[in-house]
């Protein structure tokens, strides 16, 4: 009915917009009452002259003139022209195509899109923080194959950097060989943190102070990072060894979230590219030495160094290898970083270096930069230990699943509701925003929240496995208020989806999908649905409902359960 309403508008405001214009501006009231679809005419002020609201009353009169059975009205309302979609017509159109596979997808350019994002450090454990660029990234992919296009997922381990010198020299002078095996994670971060005790060091880890902070450890660290990259045998075999064991704590997470990539590489894999990068601008003038012979891109007073003085490379050095390396590999429309904000900086800077080296993709980089995930007085800071490591959040999650199970003598997969409750809860906040965590909210069967919507589809599922008569006429009676806008939100699936997307805010699709399932449940409890005149109609109703929830929750990257 959209693309019709578009239709409508087009044919009385020929000359004045064009199609594009049109469906960029048609909207969903936010509430039933006022119609169906709205078009707001602020935009056509400038170019009529007249007031928003007489432009409206012009509007309504013109197309009442060819209103067609499909729209039973057509209102004013302040500077808006909403239109009333016939009830009828509206379930016989969205119940024919939202029963079927693959409704709320949209046609794309199939255009090609890298998607940047989880990118843990080899050598220190996953912790909550990177909770939000995985599930965020992995939803973004999702949402681009909805709509049309062709992601390109990939996965950029912090396998090199200063942090990997420290843990080198830790690993020479502390490590534990029984307590590695037992369990690499914890011990890499032990190794680390007892480095960090003896480096004092007052600045902030993985900053630009942190590179150049002189101390006697710090230089030691340089020196393994200077013999890695110059083919020691001796440091390449630890790092190898941090590398292996830090992989195998990370596919257990990765394990346990179902998460996937198109390519998993590191950092270092693009070391000896940004150094050619970097010896070219210098040439080119795009780079400038300082007196310890460092190189560095300028950005006023303000200087992003590319090249350490020793002639080893910092993120930034592999950031502009890897971004170049993917241009050429994969040929992409769009790519796009999915990190903490507190990366904002640096990747405005890495787009603008992009560019003044000649690379025209740099415009069409982007940067999600998201808030932190806060687990009450609990906080992240490695250098200290006090971290929150995310494959324990998972396990505490599901240990309390499985307790609710006992006492509701349930069988259902505790670590599927567990992984649903976390990433519901993270997913449904817009991510520039921090989310408040919170284990108890997060897996409340009521509210807005992950096994709620698990349960709403359960519900669904049970109704439809009830049905003995599976083909029953499908006969239309006047719709009921919970009827008619269950049908209208399943209707506003496809522009959600296409919305979601165009913003890359999974929370959209998160936010839709359990206002969806408020509204089945309203549903449900005003109406019977097995026995009653209506049913052929309500199960056919539910049946929509229950594969446009399924897809919802997909994109979420959530695994739908048939049964709670």
């Amino acid at each position: 009915m959209r693309s019709y309403i578009i239709d409508v508008l087009g044919k009385v405001l020929a000359g004045k917009l064009k199609k594009e214009e049109i469906e960029s501006l048609i909207e969903v009231p936010p509430q039933q009452e006022m119609g169906d679809f709205a078009f707001p005419c602020f935009s056509l002020a400038k170019i009529e002259k007249k007031s928003p609201l007489v432009i409206a009353q012009d509007l309504v009169e013109k197309i009442r003139k060819n209103l067609s059975k499909e729209v039973s009205g057509v209102e004013v309302k302040s500077a808006y022209v909403n239109f009333f979609v016939d009830k009828k017509f509206l379930a016989e159109k969205v119940l024919k195509e939202a029963t079927k596979k693959g409704y709320g997808t949209n046609k794309g350019d199939g255009e090609k899109l890298v998607v940047d994002y989880s990118c843990p450090n080899a050598g220190k454990p996953m912790h909550v923080g990177h909770i939000r660029s995985t599930i965020i990234g992995d939803s973004i992919c999702k949402l681009a194959k909805a709509n049309g296009d062709k992601p390109i997922g990939i996965n950029y381990l912090g396998d090199i950097g200063l942090h990997i010198g420290k843990l080198i020299v830790a690993w020479e002078l502390w490590l534990d060989k029984k307590k590695l095996k037992e369990d690499p994670t914890k011990e890499l971060l032990r190794l680390y943190v007892e480095f960090c005790k003896n480096e004092k060091s007052e600045v902030k880890e993985g900053t630009e102070e942190d590179d150049f902070a002189n101390n006697e450890w710090t230089l030691k660290a340089k020196e393994k990072l200077k013999l890695i990259e110059d083919g020691d045998k001796k440091s390449n075999q630890i790092w190898q060894e941090i590398q292996k064991a830090s992989i195998e704590g990370f596919n257990r997470v990765y394990k346990k979230l179902d998460i996937s990539f198109d390519e998993i590489t590191g950092q270092s894999n693009f070391t000896d590219d940004g150094k050619k990068l970097v010896a070219d601008g210098i040439k080119k003038g795009v780079f400038k030495t300082d007196e310890t012979g460092a190189a560095y891109a300028g950005f006023g007073e303000q200087k992003k160094f590319v090249l350490r003085s020793n002639g080893t490379a910092f993120y930034m050095t592999q950031d502009l290898g890897a971004a170049v390396s993917r241009s050429k590999k994969y040929k992409f429309d769009k790519m796009i970083y999915v990190t903490d904000y507190r990366q904002n900086l640096h990747f405005e800077q890495l787009f603008v270096i992009l560019d003044r080296l000649g690379y025209e993709f740099a415009k069409n980089c982007r940067h999600i930069g998201f808030g932190t995930v806060n687990f009450g007085s609990e906080i992240m800071a490695t250098r200290a230990g006090k971290v929150v490591l995310l494959e324990e959040v998972i396990d505490k999650v599901t240990e309390k699943v499985k307790e609710q199970n006992k006492m509701r003598s349930s069988n259902v997969d505790p670590l599927a509701i567990s992984v649903a409750a976390l990433k519901y809860a993270i997913l449904r906040i817009e991510p520039s925003k921090d989310v408040e965590f919170s284990w108890d909210k997060a897996l409340q069967f009521e509210g807005n929240t992950g096994p709620y919507l698990l349960y709403s589809y359960a519900r669904a599922s049970s109704i439809l496995r009830k049905v003995k008569n599976k083909k029953q006429k499908l006969e239309i009676f006047d719709l009921s208020k919970e009827e008619s806008a269950l049908l209208t939100k399943i209707q506003n699936f496809p522009d959600v989806v296409k919305k979601a997307y165009e913003q890359l805010a999974p929370n959209l699709i998160a936010n839709y999908a359990f206002e969806l399932a408020q509204m089945f449940n309203e549903f449900y409890h005003a109406h019977p649905v097995i026995g009653s005149k209506e049913e052929a109609f309500r199960l056919k109703l539910i049946e929509a409902f229950r594969n446009v929830l399924k897809t919802s929750l997909n994109l979420l990257g959530i695994k739908e359960l048939e049964e709670m």
